[in-house]
């Protein structure tokens, strides 16, 4: 008999580390019921895809199904579902598929469109490839590398600073320091030639010798 259960924690087991569950059958009608219980229940899920159900707390629980025809076995849970992550949903559109995390906060998730893949963490943690526009971006804590067919190479920091190849040129913003971290003093070069005078005479703006 397949039923549906209501999932109020998950443990690894050590020796197998296959995932069980502790379950009951859900309960029909607003009163308590002698629904059966199923304790240590593995779960039977996708292959190539494994997740422990975060346990039950005030926002609800994760829900399945189960299987009691299983030899060897009180029951095995073959589907899981948790409404609490149900938010996800919004963010696919018909053939796009999310693999995401379950627990509160955790904010890590896949997202597969078309022409497009991301992994994202949080809301400052991306890594997206976008075929489509041809651009591939790493954006983590205001920190941004880019490889588009528009901008070509780009490297940039929340301090401002940049670095892009593009085509045949490259191009550098912010201040340069060369030689070490630390500026001593500027760069200076001639802007005329002057007789008798070997060297550079006048300060490079943004750019210093460092140590």
């Amino acid at each position: 008999m397949t039923d549906l259960i209501d999932i109020g924690s998950a443990r690894r087991d050590a020796a197998t580390n296959t995932v069980l569950v502790q379950a009951k059958a859900a309960q029909i009608g607003a009163t308590p019921d002698d629904a059966p219980s199923f304790d240590s229940a593995p779960v039977f899920g996708q292959l190539g895809i494994t997740a422990v159900p975060w346990p039950a707390d005030e926002r609800g629980k994760a829900q399945g199904t189960v299987d009691e025809t299983v030899p060897g076995h009180n029951g095995v849970i073959t589907s899981i579902r948790d409404a609490r992550a149900a938010g996800i949903v919004q963010e696919l559109g018909p053939g796009e598929t999310a693999i995401h995390s379950t627990g509160p906060d955790f904010d890590s998730l896949v997202l597969l469109k078309k022409q497009l893949a991301a992994i994202m963490v949080g809301d400052d943690c991306a890594i997206v490839m976008d075929r489509e526009n041809k651009r591939f971006t790493i954006s983590c804590f205001g920190l941004h590398f880019e490889m588009s067919e528009a901008n070509g190479v780009v490297l940039t920091t929340d301090g401002g600073a940049m670095l892009q190849l593009h085509g045949a040129v490259a191009n550098l913003m912010g201040q340069v320091v060369l030689g070490g971290r630390n500026p001593i003093g500027p760069l200076c070069w001639s802007p005329t030639p002057v007789v008798g005078v070997t060297g550079s005479t006048a300060p490079t703006f943004g750019v210093f010798i460092g140590v």
